[in-house]
């Protein structure tokens, strides 16, 4: 039997990293506004994090 597990919300954004031949994805968790790899993101989905009142969705412009 399979259980549903309900995870984070995350947005993904990709950069030109620091070559234009070497992309990065990353992922903002819209909970907490933090920054993550997709290795990290997966770790992230398990740790509790507060919201964050500061800088929510930070990097993508969207708290201005």
């Amino acid at each position: 039997m399979v259980e549903d597990k309900i995870g984070k919300l995350f947005l993904k954004l990709s950069t030109n990293g620091d070559l234009p031949k070497n992309p990065m994805s990353l992922r903002e968790c819209v909970v907490c506004g933090g920054v993550f790899t997709r290795e990290e993101s997966r770790e992230h989905c398990d740790a509790p994090c507060q919201p964050s009142p500061v800088q929510p969705f930070a990097i993508t412009g969207r708290c201005r």
